[in-house]
């Protein structure tokens, strides 16, 4: 309940913030910043600090991955149909690519499933939404804002993504012990990430811009929270995989919402950031019911 009551709050934040002037126009960009070089990175070297890996675990955090792909097959043909722009495509793919594996995720799982299952969310979260984002989602972002495809210019900007260090060097330095205050500084820069990242989305939310978008907005939603875990749930049929409790519970992770990380990066690039940030506001309060519709009707039976 608290994770529900904090995010509506930091969105209304959000809003206010914008509504009186407290803050410039480009607060969003300042907001997005922190949360990209700050406390994205701080998640991740939090996170993976102790995390155990079973050998059976690989495929669920593939999962983000495969659904990225999904994503990508999806939308640009339909984008390139109704001769979308590249900026409007790149947001869809960044805005319903990734799930909100993390602050939405992981309570879920908790919820749902039992808190016994939070390493594989954790898991799941790091090495397919996080590593996903930082290497496709920086991709998608620069050839969409571009609107072309620069190899060396996605090089350089994966190899200058925080987060994407973060990863590498959290990894690298997992089986090293750290002091304690080492972790209280990094897990409170990883606290902020959910409250900035959903006040900035707030303060770009602007209803008289939702004219217009209500089409991409409807479909980003139906893909990110019906069409993909779908997908998912047939591919995991395939494989003979439902009655696995990690695979259920790498579907679970599948129909969040819409990635805080993900929306921060297409507002960051200017990708249509008033589509974005609307897809944010429906989709967080919408999955709460979607997501526990998948998991008792298909899920948990």
């Amino acid at each position: 309940m608290a994770e529900i009551v904090l995010i509506v709050f930091c969105l209304v934040i959000g809003i206010v913030l914008r509504l009186t002037k407290a803050l410039p126009d480009s607060a969003t960009k300042v907001f997005g910043g922190w949360v990209i070089y700050v406390a994205l990175p701080a998640m991740a070297i939090k996170n993976v600090h102790g995390v155990t890996v079973s050998a059976d675990w690989w495929f669920a955090a593939a999962t983000p991955w495969i659904g990225v792909g999904f994503a990508i097959l999806f939308f640009v043909p339909i984008g390139k149909y109704f001769k979308w722009s590249w900026q409007r495509i790149g947001a869809l793919l960044l805005v319903a690519g990734w799930a909100n594996t993390s602050f939405v995720g992981l309570p879920m799982i908790s919820a749902l499933a039992g808190s016994q299952y939070l390493g594989v969310g954790l898991v799941i979260d790091l090495f397919g939404s996080y590593l996903a984002l930082s290497i496709l989602g920086i991709s998608i972002a620069t050839v969409a804002s571009a609107g072309a495809f620069e190899l060396p210019v996605i090089v350089r900007r994966i190899l200058t993504f925080p987060p994407f260090w973060a990863i590498i060097v959290a990894l690298a330095t997992n089986h090293l012990g750290r002091p304690i205050w080492i972790d209280d500084v990094v897990g409170t820069l990883a606290d902020t990430l959910t409250p900035m990242a959903l006040a900035a989305v707030g303060f770009a939310l602007r209803l008289e811009h939702l004219k217009g978008r209500w089409a991409p907005i409807g479909l980003a939603l139906t893909f990110s929270l019906v069409l993909a875990p779908l997908f998912l749930y047939l591919v995991y049929a395939g494989l003979g995989q439902l009655e696995n409790n990690i695979a259920r519970i790498a579907l679970l992770e599948m129909a969040m919402p819409p990635m805080l990380g993900a929306s921060l990066i297409a507002l960051q690039y200017n990708l249509e950031s008033e589509l974005v940030a609307a897809t944010i506001g429906v989709g967080v309060p919408l999955s709460l019911a979607t997501a526990s519709l998948w998991w008792f009707f298909v899920f948990a039976g």
